[in-house]
């Protein structure tokens, strides 16, 4: 499909070329009776090998699918509808692909109760009864109820429904087992009131790699058990409508038989049968139209009394040079090709034509064949080339991004370490100074209890100074120091958990304290400010293990994405959108199973549009103004839980409501 696309042009230019130039060499080749004669043996077998191919198309299918269950396990109605419809597009005719699975008396009740938890309600085996009704299936030792089926939405009727109800299907899908390949049904009446035919594809399940390989050779075994079958049903007059839609029928009439080639033949010669007898469908070039009718379709001219002095088939006096055999697995079909009573003999004599048309259409295939070749060349240099510049940028800008991030966190740790050295020797230090204060006021108040008459000049420098003020505010100064020293103490540890300078390798680290780490360093923006209230923080920390990780990275990508939650609710608050409810970050971790964690950190903000998050994850892509932003951040918050930590980084919003990122991370990886 993609050359066919690509050499569009240059295909039809050569399909129509070429095939003008045999047709016209097919005219000239002999005298009008020789000439058509080939030209009448051409149109029969591109008739009857077109069909032959969609036949073949269709087998190929179902047995494609029924591979696909001998080697899965377990095929989800997901996945067969993903599987079907990813290949029904492709064939024309096919009105639908389902699996039927054999199901025993003693299993019935757990195959309806587990297609029921799949979402099938009320799912119960069914058939027809004689008006035509749905009713329940009555007790049989074997079933063979429809699953699966797609199209669903123009067959939901066929689901469960049981084949064994319907003696021809019921002998086909017998015969499948048995035999162990594909097999045809005869003419059945489709579940849309059509006829047509239904193929079944068996399928086994093995035990070991030698019972599989009996079953590629065809070859059932005692280690080899029937499960059912993949069928494919096609409408008869719809099939041969789409095999024939780009086929020249051009004074051709053709008649399909449920006759083997032979029994045909021997039968139109000894008149055996009539000609309606095993009819099935005919084709009239006259009217350029299929019928099913014996009486349109004329067939009493093919009656033996009728044609013992003309034959319908004029080019040989034996009828079997007319037919022509269709193999629908494991039964025949037969084709009678009749030239049409208004059926034209051309005769041409320039003999230049052949030679006009191949050369004019082989050049002119050169000449778009090169053309094309030369486009397609450079389109795909200057691809590479633009592939190359933007891997070069994204590489040099997370190059110096991860070089300012390795700067910056040096420069954090210096900076703590410097503040810690200060900060422990203040807050050891107010304690002692607390404890003197305490002393000296309790001597003071022992002076004024044992002289209660002060000098005046010490009773002015009392007054002065609110003796009694200080004996009250000071210890509380000194508490209010030593809190402040915790609070820088607790910042300069923030800090140096969130720079990591020192777990540049993967070691065990606790997640919950890197997202307590970024959260203090982001205090101030989550503060509430004269033109905004606070933005409120949620968290619903699960009970989750210390993973392997690099944690200084990680420390970033909580960063990132906080920050840009953070910048959404700003944004939103600046334009009034939060008036009657309150700002809030939710952040949730869980551990998934043995082997994974997520943590999700979502907002109430505005949310992403559908069109920008299809671009989230690009490099220098942003939406923030000028100079804010550069696009780096998502793109490497990605980079690093995909490519260093191998897990995944999910964006959930809904626009208008909120935004929400999934971060899945294994609890161990290869460091």
């Amino acid at each position: 499909m993609y050359l066919f696309k690509r050499y569009r042009a240059t295909g039809i230019v050569g399909f129509v070329g070429i095939s003008l130039s045999i047709i016209a060499t097919f005219m000239v080749h002999r005298w009008e009776i020789a000439k058509d004669r080939q030209r009448f043996e051409q149109q029969s077998m591109a008739l009857v090998g077109e069909l032959q191919r969609q036949l073949d198309s269709y087998i190929q299918l179902t047995r494609s699918v029924g591979a696909l269950f001998n080697t899965a396990k377990i095929i989800t109605k997901q996945e067969f509808q993903e599987f079907s419809n990813s290949l029904l597009p492709y064939y024309n005719g096919l009105l639908g692909l389902g699996w039927t699975e054999k199901v025993n008396a003693q299993e019935r009740q757990i195959y309806e109760q587990k297609l029921q938890t799949q979402g099938i309600i009320n799912f119960r085996i069914h058939e027809y009864d004689s008006t035509g009704n749905h009713v329940v299936a009555g007790d049989k030792p074997v079933y063979f109820p429809t699953t699966y089926f797609e199209p669903l939405d123009r067959w939901q009727d066929y689901i469960s429904w049981d084949a064994v109800s319907d003696p021809k299907r019921l002998r086909t899908i017998k015969k499948a087992e048995h035999l162990g390949v594909s097999v045809s049904t005869p003419l059945v009446q489709l579940e849309n009131g059509k006829p047509g035919f239904v193929l079944y594809s068996p399928v086994f399940t093995s035990n070991n790699l030698n019972a599989q390989n009996s079953l590629g050779s065809k070859q059932l075994n005692s280690q080899t058990k029937f499960q059912g079958v993949v069928f494919g049903i096609f409408e008869l007059q719809t099939f041969i409508e789409k095999a024939v839609a780009h086929l020249d029928l051009n004074g051709l009439d053709f008649y399909l038989y449920s006759l083997p080639e032979d029994q045909l033949d021997s039968a139109l010669n000894k008149t055996a049968i009539t000609a309606t007898e095993f009819f099935l469908i005919a084709y009239k070039a006259d009217t350029e139209t299929l019928t099913k009718s014996a009486q349109v379709a004329k067939l009493d001219i093919l009656d033996s009394s009728m044609i013992q002095s003309s034959n319908p088939c004029h080019y040989n006096n034996e009828w079997q040079f007319c037919i022509r055999s269709l193999n629908l697995a494991r039964q025949e079909l037969s084709l009678l090709v009749l030239p049409s009573a208004k059926r034209y003999i051309y005769s041409w004599r320039p003999a230049t034509v052949l030679a006009f048309g191949l050369l004019t259409t082989g050049s002119l295939m050169m000449y778009l064949l090169i053309s094309k070749q030369t486009m397609l060349k450079v389109e795909h240099k200057n691809r590479k080339l633009k592939e190359l510049l933007q891997q070069l940028k994204q590489t040099q800008l997370q190059l110096v991004q991860t070089e300012k991030m390795s700067s910056l966190g040096r420069l954090v740790a210096g900076v703590a370490h410097e503040i810690n050295n200060p900060v422990n020797f203040i807050t050891g230090n107010v304690e002692y100074a607390s404890k003197y204060c305490q002393d000296l006021l309790y001597l003071l108040d022992l002076y004024q209890t044992e002289y209660p008459v002060a000098t005046p000049d010490i009773e002015a420098v009392i007054e002065e100074i609110e003796l009694d003020f200080i004996a009250q505010d000071l210890p509380n100064l000194l508490n209010s120091m030593k809190v402040g020293g915790e609070r820088i103490h607790e910042i300069v540890l923030s800090l140096r958990n969130f720079s990591r300078l020192d777990q540049s390798v993967v070691k065990d680290v606790d997640i919950h304290t890197g997202i307590e780490s970024t959260l203090m360093i982001l205090d101030h923006q989550l503060k509430a400010h004269f033109e905004r209230p606070e933005i409120q923080v949620k968290k619903d920390y699960g009970n989750i293990p210390l993973i392997k990780c690099y944690a200084g990275q990680l420390n970033q990508v909580f960063m990132n994405i906080l920050s840009n939650a953070i910048d959404a609710l700003q944004d939103s608050m600046a334009v009034g959108k939060f008036k009657e409810r309150s700002p809030m970050i939710f952040i949730k971790t869980a551990q998934v199973d043995a082997e994974w964690i997520t943590i999700q950190i979502a907002d109430n903000g505005p949310g992403i549009a559908p069109d920008i998050q299809a671009h989230l994850f690009d490099p220098f892509f942003t939406t923030k103004p000028v100079g804010k932003g550069t696009g780096l951040g998502l793109s490497i918050s990605y980079h690093i839980v995909r490519e260093k930590h191998g897990g995944y980084l999910i964006c959930s919003s809904e626009e208008g409501k909120n935004a929400e990122f999934i971060i899945k991370l294994p609890i161990t990886i290869n460091s």
